[in-house]
C-alpha cells in the first residue's frame, strides 16, 4: 500500500512537470501519448488532481489545465530563497560589470537560474529564468560542486556514472573544472553549453556555511576571459557581503564573509 502511494506522488508530480513542458492544455488521450502508464491508472490520477483543485478539466474538448492552485505552492520559494537584499546585490553586480548576472540553484542533475538580469552592452548573453544548466561541465555547476562536502561530491560523480548522465570523459573533465575551481575560488568556463559565451561562477554561503546557490556573470567569451579576474573579484565581493537567504535572527547571526569552496 505505501509502495502505491508512492508511485501515485510521484506520477502526479510527473504529470505537472509534464505540463510546465509543454504549457497548453493536454487531454487523456494525449498525455497517454506523453507519459508511459496504463490509461485508466492515468485517468484516475488526472481525476484526483481535478478533485484537489490542481487541474482543471474543460468538457468542450476534454482537456486538462493546472490551476493557479499549483502556481500558489511554489511563488513564495522565489522570494524565501533569494531574499530581500538579492536583487539590489544582482543589479550592483550588473552595473558594476555590464554583464548577464545570475542566481542559480541545484534542481535535479542541474542548476536552475532563479534570477537572471540581461547585461547592459550592446550584445549581452539573454537568459530566461527557469533556464536549467547541467551540473557538470560548466560554470554554475562547477562552484556549486566545489563548495559540497568531498563525500557529497564524489556520490554525485559516482551516481551520474552509474546512471549514464554524463560520458565518462566529460565527467574526468568536469572534475579537473572543480579541482580548478577550489584552487582558484571561482569557476570559469568557455563555449561549454552557449557558443561564444563564457561564464564565471562563485558560491552562495551563509555564515553558518550554509549553501544558498551561485551567483554568476555571463556575457561573450572574449570579453569575460580578458576581464576574468576583474570579473571574480567583483563575484567574490559581491557574494561575500550578500545573505541571500533569511538567516538567523540579527542576535544569533554572525557576518557573512567570503564564500570559502569546500575541500
Amino acid at each position: 500500500m505505501a509502495g502505491d502511494l508512492v508511485k501515485s506522488a510521484a506520477r502526479a508530480l510527473e504529470i505537472l512537470e509534464l505540463f510546465a513542458t509543454e504549457r497548453r492544455r493536454l487531454s487523456l488521450t494525449q498525455l497517454c501519448a506523453l507519459l508511459p502508464w496504463p490509461k485508466s491508472s492515468l485517468a484516475v490520477l488526472l481525476k484526483s488532481l481535478e478533485a484537489q483543485g490542481y487541474l482543471a478539466f474543460r468538457p468542450t474538448d476534454m482537456s486538462y489545465f493546472p490551476t493557479l492552485r499549483v502556481t500558489a505552492l511554489g511563488d513564495w520559494i522565489g522570494p524565501v530563497l533569494i531574499g530581500a537584499a538579492a536583487l539590489p546585490m544582482l543589479q550592483a553586480l550588473r552595473d558594476r560589470t555590464g554583464e548577464t548576472v545570475t542566481l542559480t540553484v541545484a534542481s535535479g542533475a542541474g542548476m536552475r537560474v532563479l534570477k537572471a538580469l540581461p547585461g547592459t552592452f550592446p550584445i549581452s548573453l539573454q537568459l530566461d529564468e527557469e533556464t536549467v544548466f547541467p551540473l557538470f561541465g560548466t560554470a554554475v555547476g562547477s562552484a556549486w560542486l566545489a563548495a559540497l562536502p568531498a563525500k557529497a561530491r564524489d556520490d554525485l560523480f559516482r551516481r551520474a556514472a552509474r546512471d549514464g548522465h554524463a560520458e565518462t570523459e566529460r565527467l574526468e573533465a568536469a572534475r579537473a573544472m572543480v579541482a580548478d575551481a577550489q584552487a582558484r575560488g571561482y569557476a570559469a568556463a568557455y563555449d561549454m553549453v552557449v557558443p561564444d559565451a563564457g561564464a564565471i561562477a562563485v558560491p552562495l554561503r551563509l555564515a553558518d556555511g550554509s549553501e544558498v546557490g551561485v551567483l554568476a556573470v555571463a556575457g561573450l567569451s572574449a570579453r569575460i576571459r580578458a576581464r576574468e579576474a576583474a570579473l571574480a573579484e567583483a563575484l567574490v565581493a559581491a557574494a561575500g557581503a550578500a545573505a541571500v537567504l533569511p538567516a538567523a535572527p540579527a542576535s544569533e547571526a554572525a557576518p557573512v564573509g567570503r564564500p570559502v569552496l569546500a575541500g
